[in-house]
């Protein structure tokens, strides 16, 4: 039988990564334990080692948001100077206090016209509008184009605005070869500069070539861009960066004391504690969470989101990581039917579960309004029944050891990685805006939705290749695609990421043209899709948890003031 977290268990067959395969029928490894154990139980609160009292900063803070109101309502008259201010307060995780102002600014500077030659203003204008749904067109940067439709060789030294191109590339929708180019293009001219540049500067363009900025968790974005700016001379305005730190220290110790919320609420629970083949991973479902929002008045539903990632985490151990076919069968039709009353005809680690999933989600329907509740929470159950069923097809796939074509692949995978029901989950939990009309939208796979589980289920398959191979688990999209076309891993993996790439374009594309759905919902999806990004760029930074440390610390554990 499989072992449990940490379990020590010599002769066992080493794979990928150093993990050991425990059981060969029940395809089972040893996952490591999560770092943060009970720590975040043990140490519930932020340490407060800044010589002003909490009084003092939430004072500080309240007076300097109002500050930096005012330099926003008595109108700065030079556009570029606006569009930096604007662009800083977002960058750095402020902008929730700005929402207004923001929108005002941006709505008059769709009219302000820039000197063709201004290619540092007009990149920074497309590149904020874009952020915030405006449609953009790509004509604006056509005077800085050569003949052969590449940027003008005197635009090449201009580091900035180079910059703030290729932040704005990565806005690009599937069609606009434009931006297609220009990102290729400012990549290449940002990577042949860096090394040459000064800092701080060379340390932006180091920053925004690991990730974009569009796609990095906003908290992350914030914590690691503070420096930066402040750095920047050229750039920075102290009050922004000073009402920056405030606020982000502020927000770090709701956070804080909800992920102690989130550990003590998963540790005390019994069901989880039997799941002994299982991750059990609290804390960085919290952190996954905090990527969706990271807003004070979101509070409720940052932490219900949690415990669902963290809840639905040993539903997929349960299939990869202990269950056989004949138990899965009758687990899977008890897990559609959701009726507390049918889980003790199940056996050991499967009963413990199946009241684990039941519990929470009837958790997160007591805590929503009682007249949709329901309603809203059956849409979450109906897509949870999908993954189900696709987990079911999945072990028939790796007990025949069958190798589909990518389309059949995909058309299980993207729902198994459960991207979906996570989404349709973190839109329930958000309370606003929350239709009828919505709902059924998000019940029809919409193409948006889609794009985040091509993400999910791409990056995960290309980074945890050899592990899952070498574990002889369910085939990944990178060896179907080798068998289907006879290609190297490496081709594949390329040929995939490329993938990932125009899912991103697609997108781009839905956010800025499904005028149906809200800004405030569709952000989540992209919020989640940005989450892939941190945590699976390199490698399955959840399944594997220290990965994570450096981030999760950054924003829970090691405060920014001192």
């Amino acid at each position: 039988m499989a072992g449990g977290e940490g379990d020590d268990h010599t002769g066992c067959r080493v794979i990928a990564q150093g993990y050991r395969v425990l059981d060969e029928e029940r395809h089972a490894v040893d996952y490591r334990p999560s770092i943060w154990g009970d720590y975040f139980i043990k140490n519930p609160t932020l340490p407060h080692t800044c010589e002003k009292s909490l009084e003092w900063i939430t004072e500080r803070r309240d007076q300097l948001i109002n500050e930096a109101r005012n330099m926003f309502s008595v109108g700065i008259h030079d556009p570029m100077t606006e569009m930096k201010l604007i662009d800083a307060v977002q960058r750095l995780g402020i902008s929730y206090h700005f929402k207004d102002e923001i929108h005002t600014s941006l709505s008059k500077l769709t009219s302000v016209e820039f000197k063709n030659e201004s290619f540092h203003e007009i990149s920074l204008k497309f590149w904020l509008l874009r952020q915030e749904r405006y449609c953009t067109s790509c004509d604006i940067f056509q005077s800085f184009l050569d003949n052969q439709g590449n940027l003008k060789v005197t635009l090449h030294s201009d580091v900035r605005a180079l910059l703030v191109l290729y932040e704005a590339a990565h806005l690009g929708t599937p069609n606009e070869q434009f931006l297609i180019e220009a990102q290729k293009q400012t990549a290449s001219l940002l990577k042949s500069m860096v090394d040459h540049l000064e800092k701080p500067l060379a340390e932006k363009v180091r920053y925004a070539l690991r990730t974009p900025s569009f796609r990095r968790m906003k908290r992350l974005e914030a914590r690691l861009y503070i420096p930066l700016y402040e750095q920047d001379k050229e750039e920075c305005n102290e009050l922004v960066l000073e009402l920056a730190k405030l606020d982000f220290y502020l927000l770090q110790r709701i956070h804080r004391e909800e992920v102690n919320e989130i550990c003590e609420w998963y540790h005390g629970l019994e069901s989880p504690r039997k799941l002994f083949y299982a991750r059990h991973r609290p804390a960085e479902a919290y952190f996954w969470a905090l990527g969706v929002y990271y807003e004070p008045q979101y509070a409720k539903a940052r932490k219900l989101l949690a415990k669902f990632i963290a809840t639905i985490t040993p539903y997929d151990d349960t299939f990869d990581n202990f269950g056989i076919r004949e138990e899965l069968l009758p687990f899977a039709n008890v897990m559609q039917r959701w009726d507390m009353k049918e889980v003790d005809q199940l056996g050991d680690c499967y009963s413990d579960y199946a009241r684990f999933m039941f519990g929470t989600m009837i958790e997160i329907e007591n805590a929503l309004p009682e007249d949709t509740a329901r309603r809203n929470v059956n849409t979450i159950r109906d897509i949870i029944n999908e993954v189900c069923k696709g987990y079911v097809t999945e072990t028939g796939w790796r007990d025949n050891k069958y190798i589909p074509p990518l389309d059949e692949h995909l058309r299980v995978t993207l729902i198994t990685c459960f991207y979906w029901g996570i989404n349709c989950a973190a839109f329930v939990v958000f309370e606003e805006n929350i239709t009828e009309e919505v709902l059924q939208w998000m019940s029809k796979f919409p193409q948006i939705v889609k794009d985040s589980c091509i993400i999910s289920r791409l990056m995960d398959d290309i980074v945890a290749h050899a592990f899952e191979t070498e574990r002889n688990n369910v085939a990944t999209a990178v060896t179907c695609y080798m068998k289907e076309y006879k290609t190297t891993n490496e081709e594949a993996s390329e040929v995939l990421w490329n993938t990932v790439e125009n899912a991103w374009k697609s997108m781009n594309h839905e956010y800025l043209t499904l005028t149906s759905i809200p800004s405030s919902l569709l952000i989540r999806v992209i919020n989640l899709a940005r989450m892939m990004e941190t945590m699976y760029k390199d490698i399955d930074g959840y399944t594997d948890s220290k990965i994570l440390k450096e981030w999760i610390s950054m924003l829970l554990d090691e405060p920014i003031l001192s």
